[in-house]
């Protein structure tokens, strides 16, 4: 009888522990898996944030984070690549490396800390308050379409090709009114089994999706079409120079103000540039008194 007394306290501590234990923290979202390697969206978030606004805007006309992932992908795939051969175990590349840390120590320093009494975050949101016309995002669109290209048929056997596709969408779209956020749910759904199943296009594999896009971006004509049309609704046929499209709008997004947090660290780096002059007499002056109270031997005899 003890040992089953002990034996049930023991299982009854253990279901007590169970059940204080703080539940696990979900795992990140994956992005992208590349040999094994997994691409965390916050991982994925954090490059994207650090590149120059410049080539961020750049990427914004193409597509965004997703054609960075593309680009990103392929950067890994050559690195892992490179790895194989034991490219990171050169001594030159070793060095390469040690100098890119100490340039990131250096240029996250001074910006973060030397610069900060100068450019303040005061300054960065005066600025952003007293220019938000510079910050206006456009209407935007989320877009799904398909698309049959005349490249390997006539024109007439594409748009009959068209017409069949849109029957068939019609058809869902008739049991699938977009009266509502579910049956507008199911009708995109099911319109991205039609992209997957019929469109001619890259983002085919995707269900056909586009992502949000702003005026400018898209063929006029598909863009006319597209920014007309309410959120749950299928457009007609639509021909552009690429080719007969069906247009899904799944969701829309007025002009509006960016948000501060989208923009500041831009904001301040126009601030960092305009002061320049003033960051660099910081520098000269810290470096000064970090040389009047550090010991530093210099043996210039031993220089080449």
């Amino acid at each position: 009888m003890k040992l089953i007394a002990t034996v049930a306290s023991i299982l009854f501590a253990a279901a007590a522990i169970a059940q204080q234990a703080p539940p696990q923290e979900p795992a990140p979202p994956t992005v992208a898996v590349v040999n094994g390697e997994i691409i965390t969206a916050a991982r994925l978030d954090a490059l994207y944030a650090n590149i120059p606004p410049g080539m961020r805007a750049q990427y914004e006309k193409a597509g965004g984070k997703k054609a960075f992932l593309d680009n990103y992908i392929a950067k890994r795939l050559l690195i892992q690549e490179a790895m194989k051969r034991g490219f990171d175990q050169r001594a030159d590349v070793q060095q390469a490396l040690e100098a890119a840390r100490e340039s990131a120590l250096f240029d996250r320093y001074i910006r973060e800390v030397v610069a900060a009494d100068i450019v303040p975050e005061s300054a960065v949101r005066e600025f952003y308050e007293d220019n938000i016309d510079r910050y206006q995002a456009g209407e935007k669109v989320k877009l799904r379409h398909i698309v049959v290209s005349s490249n390997d048929r006539t024109e007439g056997q594409a748009r009959e090709l068209m017409a069949r596709i849109f029957s068939e969408a019609q058809a869902h779209r008739i049991t699938h009114p977009p009266d509502s956020e579910g049956n507008r749910r199911i009708f995109a759904s099911r319109f991205a089994e039609m992209a997957r199943k019929y469109s001619e296009d890259g983002v085919a594999r995707d269900g056909g999706n586009l992502g949000w896009v702003e005026r400018g971006q898209l063929d006029p004509k598909f863009e006319e079409v597209a920014f007309a049309m309410p959120e749950g609704v299928m457009s007609g046929i639509v021909g552009t120079r690429f080719g007969y499209h069906l247009i899904l709008v799944e969701e829309k997004k007025p002009a509006a103000p960016q948000p501060y947090e989208e923009v500041r660290r831009d904001i301040r780096e126009v601030l960092l540039s305009q002061k320049q002059a003033e960051i660099m007499t910081a520098v000269s002056r810290l470096t000064g008194e970090l040389r009047r109270t550090s010991k530093v031997a210099v043996y210039s005899e031993n220089l080449e």
